[in-house]
């Protein structure tokens, strides 16, 4: 976690935050019965237990199965005891994983804070506590519970990260709420499992449930790591393959950030725009070739045979991203990504309606990655430039539905956004701008880019 002046206070007020929390909670709860102290002992030890062997999914993110054992212990006891036991279980766990002392004190309030503000929805709406015999379950306040606790949660995370990396954090918590939303709504039903096995059953019941839970987890995390080696592995590619360009260092990286903008405004779901992603980061794979070598590292202007050759990379990187299984969907998109909507690009001279849709989202990308990177032969455009000549090739070289709705208000402000965020990536070029003619050689590298 970046220790920036913002981010320390964030946690403060957070921290100060889940204390208030606690106190309303303890102080206008029931005192526990000895039955549930002990099932706010147990479960609170379990989600420690489950806490500790978290696994990072992303920058700022843990999997875990803690929340589980958590809310069964918040419906179960939904007073103070549960939330001072949570809170001195997470506590121990951070103490032994012995992170700095900031990242720390924010989990441990995170939690607290979230489970908190669930246990009060929880009592508010009339939740009673389920380790009474004689309660019932009430599915609006369990699912206020669950909700504030992962709505919470998720926007506590968004938070830090937005203070620690300048993202916006709505759209961070938005984006993570709609990823994982069906996920937590399909937990809360293991919720009050859990709490009835443990006050039908007791805890022996309650630890053979989280068993094969456990399991999930682990084959969770393990899949989760194969996909991340097979990420990290893809993006070492794509760095080698750009090295030999200095005029395009993280250039594929850009298009894949930007796809998602383009994606959005072309209407594509969540799972196409993801795949969009990984056809745009690997969009220029087919210049790994050795003929290719040479005219990417050329300063200079294309003459024609180089620019044929250069043409080539679109449908080499088809082929080679056919050999992978994984891959099929992306083979067509790569391979018509230069194509134009007026049927005047390359290889096959499709149009319209002609080109995959996700092409035409990756030649928006491109092209805009193109006109905002400095070039020996012209300075990057501005975002507003780079709007104007979206408009002006519309029907030309690009959809002009999508160019409609990219240049809107809606989607606009997103790009260049992402514009912004993108010029922090790029180098320098190393020559002056006046030292190749304009015109010939803007059109030869803005094609081959």
């Amino acid at each position: 976690m970046a220790q920036t002046r913002s981010v320390v206070l964030f946690v403060v007020a957070f921290t100060a935050a889940a204390f208030l929390v606690t106190a309303v909670v303890v102080l206008t709860g029931d005192l526990p019965s000895n039955d549930g102290l002990k099932a706010a002992l147990f479960f609170a030890a379990f989600g420690s237990l489950a806490h500790a062997s978290g696994y990072r999914v992303s920058k700022g993110a843990i999997g875990s199965i803690e929340f589980l054992p958590f809310l069964a212990a918040a419906a179960l006891v939904p007073g103070g005891a549960s939330l001072v036991a949570i809170l001195i279980a997470i506590a121990a766990g951070e103490t032994l994983r012995r992170h700095d002392a900031i990242k720390g004190v924010f989990n441990v309030a995170q939690q607290t804070l979230a489970l908190g503000l669930g246990m009060l929805a929880y009592r508010a709406l009339g939740g009673q506590p389920m380790i009474d015999k004689g309660s019932t379950l009430s599915v609006l306040p369990l699912l206020a519970l669950c909700t504030i606790y992962q709505v919470t949660n998720k926007f506590a995370v968004a938070g830090v990260i937005s203070l620690s990396s300048g993202r916006p954090m709505v759209r961070a918590s938005l984006k993570s709420i709609r990823d994982s939303g069906l996920y937590d709504l399909l937990a809360m039903p293991l919720v009050a499992l859990f709490a009835f096995a443990y006050r039908e059953a007791g805890p022996g019941w309650s630890i053979c449930l989280a068993l094969p839970m456990l399991g999930v987890r682990q084959l969770y995390k393990t899949n989760f790591e194969l996909e991340k080696i097979n990420e990290e592995l893809l993006q070492l590619m794509v760095a080698a393959i750009e090295a030999r360009d200095p005029y395009t260092s993280g250039h594929s990286q850009r298009v894949a950030e930007y796809s998602k903008v383009v994606s959005h405004a072309a209407g594509l779901g969540s799972k196409a725009a993801s795949r969009v992603f990984t056809a745009a980061l690997m969009h220029d794979v087919g210049k790994i070739h050795e003929e290719f070598a040479s005219i990417l590292r050329k300063p200079g202007r294309l003459t024609d045979a180089e620019y044929a050759v250069m043409k080539m990379h679109a449908e080499k990187g088809a082929a080679l991203v056919a050999k992978v299984t994984q891959f099929t969907d992306l083979v067509q998109p790569i391979r018509a990504h230069h194509e134009a909507w007026d049927g005047r690009g390359y290889p096959d001279g499709l149009s319209g309606a002609e080109i995959p849709i996700w092409a035409r989202v990756i030649a928006f990308a491109d092209t805009i990655d193109a006109m905002t990177t400095d070039r020996p032969y012209r300075r990057a455009l501005t975002p507003d430039a780079v709007r104007t000549e979206i408009q002006v090739q519309s029907g030309r070289q690009f959809d002009p539905d999508v160019a409609a709705a990219l240049i809107s208000e809606r989607h606009w402000p997103l790009m260049a956004e992402a514009i912004r965020r993108g010029g922090a990536t790029r180098r320098p070029t190393p020559m002056s701008i006046e030292a190749v003619p304009r015109h010939f050689a803007a059109r030869k590298r803005l094609s081959a880019s």
